[in-house]
């Protein structure tokens, strides 16, 4: 086995015992060659060792997201506030940490936590993008910055942040960013590798006319396909907030790009429009950044269906040639299949539940939309939901059993319009110009489910059973086997022909994250890091998750043959029912009060804190200690605690508005207090 770890896999000119880039190959298949983990031998699958230091300067926990990467016995991965650990493949010994002090005032610019999805590695450097934009190469061997530069266009009047890996491409890093719920115009840039000096930079969408001319052909091309009279101070969206591939063969990068803000396309572009690149997968010259060709996945993009989710590079044999494609299953539903070099669109099927469109017309690229896809006048019910039929969760490739494995996401959602008077630009705020709170139609699904398609057939091979919201990514192995973890804790091992349940470790602690293994010293290792945050966090942990029976520890768990038992966190600590504040005098709001205070808790609180106090990552202001009620303004207006990551709303919020929030929150506990004592008696 030792002797095989050694030769360098066919696919990309990787040794097959190391994990060195995001998804181990530049084709970011998820997949690795090794054998010594397979269906007779994995039953006695435990840990190996745990990582858990992950606790900074005192802030709170949140999710973890990053796929680590490996090489010469080190692994290398990010936690949240974009924290650089580089640990001791072998034992998990820390050789050293990066903390990039990123500015806890700018956890109120993301829309999904201040979580990270990895780190790049090149030559002795490790490449990381901090949340509040700043791309930073570390010198492998000690931690030490070598170069830091801004990515950021506008730290002012735009709402950008990064969660995602940088990626190499040639001479150059890529990285892109996020915030087009928040207000920003979408783009991806390379640096240097060596120096950080800026080589080139796509914009994803047009800028604001009236501050100047398109910046080449593709930004005037792609005006044509928005109204004149569009939303362009809110930027319009298209971030490239997590896929990038890059293919060495044509020197060509692909980028997924992201939603139009706000949402609806009748609101952020009247009249309509294609809206490119919004949804849309990219080919740009790696050297110049020039672009290539395009292919929309979701023309006029009214529903949140990003196309930044992963891209898989393959050659596949369709018909009576082989065809060097790539694959994504974005967010609306459809699995796309196209050439790499040509961008044309080969297939495109549903892997999930649709109803926003019937299909997609191969002849034209676009789908054939359903009258269900239109909420503009009344709330629909629509599949998928926001959170996509695949969201950010890396899907895997098998090439010897031709299967793609994807992650994927069972929900609808109901649909319904935010009046377009009421859209405005609102620094450190959602500014999506849609709602998804309609209380008369019930949710049907709420589900993650692990599914094999194949992409030559066109078909589904198995589904694994419907597991908790909100699994984790996949891993596939030349033993033929997939890994998958979930939101419940489970770690489970699937045949990768079959989908039959070959192991299950319960870990206790719920898992976004893709896995990964490498091998070293002739020992094959299973690493995924562990923890729930990012979106979903806000409206609460989902249901059947472990982060609702134990404390929500990020880890990273490492697992061998013959290993042991996962030991799993404390238990989630009851919390005391705190007194409320009373609320008498010239303190008692009145109606018009509450509900202003109700709006304002949804317009700039239900980001990150989740209504009535369901448990999530961040406290629950349903339940605050006296001392802390007392010092809510100072908190919430002046930025007490900003420093933790509660950031000030002094440019935002004026203190009545403060006070309205408190009022409401005090209010609806004490009224929902009131109920559940009436119940009890």
């Amino acid at each position: 086995m030792l002797a095989f770890a050694v030769v360098k896999s066919a696919l990309g000119g990787v040794e097959a015992a190391d994990w060195p880039l995001n998804g181990r190959t530049h084709r970011e298949e998820h997949f690795s060659p090794l054998t010594q983990i397979g269906p007779r031998t994995v039953e006695s699958l435990g840990l190996a060792w745990q990582f858990d230091d992950f606790v900074v300067r005192g802030r709170t926990h949140r999710g973890n997201e990053a796929t680590a990467i490996y090489a010469d016995g080190v692994l290398y991965f990010s936690g949240p506030w974009s924290v650089v650990y580089a640990v001791d493949a072998r034992t998990g010994r820390l050789r050293w940490r990066y903390d990039p002090h990123v500015a806890g005032q700018w956890a109120g610019r993301g829309c999904c936590d201040v979580v990270s999805r990895g780190v790049a590695l090149w030559h002795g450097r490790v490449y990381v993008a901090t949340f509040d934009g700043f791309l930073v190469a570390l010198d492998a061997r000690d931690g030490r910055e070598a170069w830091r530069v801004d990515t950021f266009t506008d730290r002012v009047a735009m709402n950008y942040s990064i969660t995602g890996a940088p990626r190499i491409a040639g001479h150059n890093v890529l990285i892109g960013n996020g915030g087009a719920e928040m207000g920003a115009r979408g783009y991806v840039t390379a640096f240097d590798l060596e120096t950080g000096r800026m080589a080139w930079r796509f914009f994803t969408v047009p800028g604001d006319p009236a501050k100047g001319p398109d910046e080449n052909s593709a930004m005037m091309f792609a005006r044509g396909t928005w109204s004149k009279d569009s939303r362009w101070d809110l930027g319009g969206g298209g971030t490239a907030w997590d896929s990038m591939v890059y293919d060495p063969e044509l020197n060509l990068v692909y980028v997924g790009t992201g939603n139009g803000c706000p949402h609806p396309v009748w609101t952020r572009s009247p009249g309509g429009g294609d809206n490119l690149y919004l949804s849309s997968i990219v080919a740009l010259d790696a050297g110049t950044g020039a672009l290539r060709w395009h292919y929309q996945t979701t023309p006029g993009d009214s529903w949140d269906y990003t196309a930044t989710q992963n891209i898989i590079l393959a050659d596949l044999k369709i018909g009576p040639r082989v065809r060097h494609v790539l694959m994504q299953a974005p967010k609306n539903g459809f699995f796309y299949l196209l050439d790499r070099a040509t961008g044309e669109l080969l297939s495109a099927d549903a892997y999930t539940r649709v109803t926003w469109a019937d299909r997609v017309d191969l002849a034209s690229g676009r789908p054939v939309m359903t009258s269900q896809a239109d909420f503009s006048t009344e709330p629909k019910l629509i599949w998928p939901s926001q959170a996509g039929g695949h969201n950010w969760m890396p899907m895997s490739f098998n090439p010897a059993t031709g299967l793609v494995y994807i992650p994927t996401l069972e929900m609808p959602m109901n649909f319904a319009v935010t009046p377009a008077s009421d859209v405005k630009f609102r620094p450190g705020a959602n500014n999506e110009g849609d709602s998804v709170d309609v209380p008369a139609q019930a949710v049907p699904q709420l589900a993650t489910v692990l599914k094999a398609w194949d992409p030559v057939t066109h078909r589904m091979a198995w589904q694994a059973a419907a597991g908790p919201f909100w699994g984790g990514g996949a891993l596939s192995t030349a033993a033929g086997i997939v890994f998958a973890g979930a939101a419940d804790g489970s770690f489970t091992v699937y045949d990768a022909r079959s989908g039959r349940v070959l192991k299950r470790i319960e870990t206790g602690s719920g898992i976004m994250a893709a896995p990964i293994t490498y091998q070293v010293d002739g020992t094959q290792y299973v690493a995924v890091l562990a923890g729930i945050g990012g979106a979903i966090s806000a409206v609460g942990y989902p249901p059947g998750s472990a982060a609702l029976s134990y404390e929500n520890t990020e880890r990273l768990l490492v697992f061998k043959l013959h290993g042991r038992p996962v030991p799993h966190p404390a238990p989630r600590a009851q919390e005391p029912l705190e007194p409320l504040p009373v609320l008498g005098g010239d303190d008692v709001p009145t109606p018009a009060v509450l509900a202003q205070g109700r709006a304002l808790f949804g317009a700039w609180c239900a980001a990150c804190h989740a209504f009535r106090g369901a448990p999530n990552a961040y406290p629950n202001l349903w339940n605050l200690p006296l001392a802390t009620h007392a010092a809510f303004e100072t908190i919430v207006h002046d930025g007490a605690l900003a420093e933790v990551g509660m950031p000030s709303f002094a440019g935002s919020l004026a203190p009545a508005e403060v006070r309205a929030i408190q009022q409401f929150i005090v209010a609806d506990e004490a009224s929902s207090r009131a109920e559940q004592s009436a119940t009890n008696h």
